[in-house]
């Protein structure tokens, strides 16, 4: 090994395993080896590309490779890999590029297929003690100098930031207004078959199989049917209130198991709601769908809404030239009794070609996901979640979801506010502007970082 080699190169995919890198450098860098990576960009007028080739190149007794499924396919660390094949060969190093399997599974290239990797998917710090000891064991130089300080300033970008400013926090919460005062355990009539019975997708409302019936807000109707075709009948009846505390002991369930049922009731209403209003459900890698609305449905311009104490405007469908896709606003939602009674939104983007149809292959729809939404905490995504209920709820403060004929679930909008004492910048967020004005959907849609391009 040439004396000046003794430096460790990190190739990896960027911004996807920032993060990580930023925490091995720091480890690493504490035990004393020098340490080269692209997160280490703290200056500008710095041709950091050349650098880090050169650093590659000249300095590196070693090349970590942090492998995922995503980042291996990046342009950028395959020419790295090629790179370190190279000088392998020059070093007759055939250990010279440490792959290290930060996720699985992933198809290691060819160039390194034979490599033994360090496992850090089942734990970061047992990946870096098996490090620890390989480096060691090969003898690679220690102490550099001031290097830790640089490293610890790298670490520290894209850290939150704390302003003493007081901010209106936005939450995701739809406080329960009215809901059904009793909730029912309804049977299948003598004679009809039970199986469609126990189909939640025949029944006309919300309603969660349990032993031979349903638990459900509905009653069956004039003709005695809870769905079409679906006879039915009202065996027994509790108070939604005493259900969520207590159970229901004469039926089996238990105060935990009544929870889930009435989340379970709450989420399918929202379904059903969203399907009425002719959205499409999309289904995530929890298979909980979440609804959209293609460039047919959903309003094409600004949703300007307007709560009195709350008003802004955003658009929830959008087009991005740069990309060739469509995006859109989702939400999916649970129903949860504590620690009040809400219904707890959960938003997404969609993605698609056309307008219509949802990109369903999840891998370039995380990569499009990473790019567009950075940080769903800041103004411009809460104005888009009160400008998708403005929508949703027909520009009224309450969101209504039918669960019986003439009952539903009320649910207050906008989502509830609250205050928090100081202002929490995320990375390199500006402090927020009182006066912030919308940012055209053209604009906001090909917003992209150096890093991204």
């Amino acid at each position: 090994m040439a004396a000046e080699r003794k430096a460790i190169f990190i190739s990896h995919a960027t911004p996807e395993d920032n993060h990580f890198v930023r925490w091995l450098g720091a480890k690493l860098t504490a035990m004393g080896y020098e340490v080269w990576a692209d997160v280490m960009r703290l200056h500008g007028g710095v041709d950091w590309a050349r650098e880090l080739e050169g650093a590659l190149r000249k300095r590196a007794a070693k090349m970590l490779l942090v492998c995922t499924p995503t980042g291996l396919e990046k342009q950028g660390v395959r020419n790295e890999i090629q790179i370190g094949s190279d000088l392998a060969r020059e070093l007759n190093d055939k250990a010279f590029i440490i792959p290290l399997r930060l996720e699985t599974p992933y198809e290691a290239p060819f160039l390194v297929a034979q490599a033994q990797y360090i496992d850090f998917k089942s734990g970061w710090a047992r990946g870096l003690t098996e490090l620890a000891d390989l480096l060691r064991d090969i003898g690679l130089p220690r102490e550099a100098p001031g290097a830790m300080t640089s490293w610890l300033d790298s670490h520290a970008l894209g850290a939150d930031q704390l302003l003493g400013k007081s901010e209106p926090l936005v939450s995701n919460w739809l406080q329960v207004q009215r809901q059904p005062k009793r909730i029912h355990f309804c049977e299948s009539v003598v004679g009809a078959p039970l199986e469609p019975f126990l189909n939640r997708q025949n029944h006309s409302f919300a309603a969660v199989p349990h032993r031979a019936g349903v638990i459900t807000f509905a009653v069956p109707d004039a003709d005695g049917n809870l769905g079409a075709g679906l006879p039915g009948k009202d065996v027994a009846s509790v108070s939604t209130r005493r259900f969520l505390e207590e159970g229901w002991p004469d039926y089996g369930i238990e105060p935990y198991q009544a929870k889930r049922m009435y989340s379970d009731l709450g989420a399918q209403a929202f379904d059903k709601f969203c399907r009425n209003r002719g959205l499409k459900g999309f289904a995530g890698s929890g298979r909980r769908l979440s609804w959209w609305g293609d460039i047919k449905t959903a309003p094409s311009g600004q949703v300007r809404f307007d709560w009195s104490y709350r008003r802004g405007s955003r658009q929830v469908i959008g087009q991005s030239g740069k990309r060739g896709v469509h995006w859109h606003y989702a939400m999916n939602a649970q129903l949860r009794a504590s620690p009040l009674w809400h219904l707890r939104v959960s938003p997404r983007l969609v993605f698609s070609e056309n307008g219509m149809d949802a990109i369903e292959d999840a891998k370039r729809s995380h990569v499009l996901r990473r790019s567009f939404a950075k940080g769903w905490r800041n103004a411009r995504w809460r104005d888009m979640l009160c400008a998708y209920l403005w929508w949703l709820a027909d520009r009224k403060s309450e969101l209504h979801l039918p669960v019986g004929a003439g009952e539903v679930i009320a649910l207050a909008v906008p989502p509830m506010q609250f205050s928090c004492p100081v202002t929490v910048l995320e990375g390199d967020e500006l402090p927020p502007d009182d006066d912030d004005p919308d940012i055209p959907a053209d604009v906001w849609a090909d917003e992209m970082s150096e890093e991204e391009e």
